[in-house]
């Protein structure tokens, strides 16, 4: 039997959930909850101060899954009375869900609707609420979410910068699905790969420079003959890190704006959670030292980006 992990704030206490649900303790998967029953606020709230942070269903359950959390999305999203910070958390555990799910399991089908739940979700939270992308955008990671965290960063900057330049809604939600999955090659690479996600391309070495495309290679030999995900998400993730310089990994010098999107988002936001650098200065240095790596008036719009949403002043 295999089991699926899910963040347990993508279920709600007091609505009938259709699935089992499991807890993992000491090796075993312990059966939480029967198919079909409520779980009270108190029992939840206990869940959480015991500091669970997953349940667990069965892998065969996925899809049930995936349409209760459409339908709890749909419903939360819409509601006029739940408060933003709840609409908040809700997205960024069902993202997370996402792409630790497709950072496990890249080529399956319903790993990959996920990030399309997530996605969505994700669009219409950030555009019916102004606040959102800056309080999740925020949110300080802990050691072990780094890799989730800089995906959902991405993916918020990314969208609003998509926006900005105008990408018709298909480029945007291939920026979006891109963004989720860009990096979910780097736990399948080499060691030395892996490292290379807690360095800044700036202190790269000749060495560095060799392994660099590991982590994208590895996630395009995975998906790039799955029949459900679109041709440019698999060109964006490919494309993740070139710049204009030549200095990518396969040397391209020609971008599309939405490369060119993902790619700069990408670069900025690994400056703020590696090189722990404000989100003013991380701008600073990109406008300075990446100026021949990105199109002046693309990084301008950027900036416009960032003030608009309250990370700058």
């Amino acid at each position: 039997m295999s089991y699926t992990p899910l963040r347990i704030n993508t279920i709600k206490p007091e609505i009938q959930i259709p699935f089992e649900l499991y807890i993992h303790f000491k090796d075993q998967y312990l059966c939480y909850q029967a198919q079909g029953l409520v779980i009270n606020k108190d029992k939840f709230k206990k869940l959480k101060k015991q500091k669970v942070a997953k349940f667990y269903i069965k892998s065969q359950d996925e899809r049930l899954y995936q349409k209760f959390l459409d339908q709890l999305i749909q419903e939360t999203l819409n509601s006029a009375e739940t408060p933003v910070e709840d609409k908040v958390v809700l997205m960024e555990e069902a993202s997370s869900t996402a792409i630790e799910q497709i950072q496990k399991d890249p080529g399956s089908e319903s790993s990959y609707k996920m990030t399309q739940t997530a996605t969505g979700g994700l669009r219409k939270l950030i555009t019916d609420n102004p606040t959102a992308l800056k309080i999740m955008f925020e949110k300080k990671a802990l050691p072990h979410e780094v890799l989730v965290k800089h995906s959902l960063n991405v993916c918020l900057l990314a969208t609003k910068l998509a926006e900005k330049l105008r990408l018709s809604d298909d480029e945007i939600q291939a920026v979006m699905t891109a963004a989720l999955m860009h990096d979910i090659g780097i736990p399948r690479s080499s060691e030395e790969a892996q490292n290379l996600f807690q360095k800044t391309k700036q202190k790269f070495t000749p060495d560095d420079r060799r392994h660099h495309k590991e982590h994208i290679e590895s996630t395009l030999q995975i998906i790039k003959d799955k029949p459900y995900i679109k041709p440019l998400v698999i060109q964006l993730i490919q494309h993740h890190e070139e710049v204009l310089s030549g200095n990518g990994p396969y040397k391209q010098t020609k971008l599309n704006a939405a490369e060119e999107c993902l790619s700069l988002v990408n670069s900025y936001d690994k400056k703020i959670l590696i090189g722990e650098l404000s989100p003013k200065d991380a701008l600073k240095e990109l406008m300075v030292d990446e100026l021949g790596n990105y199109e002046l008036k693309t990084l301008t719009k950027f900036k416009e980006v960032l003030q608009k949403e309250g990370l700058i002043l």
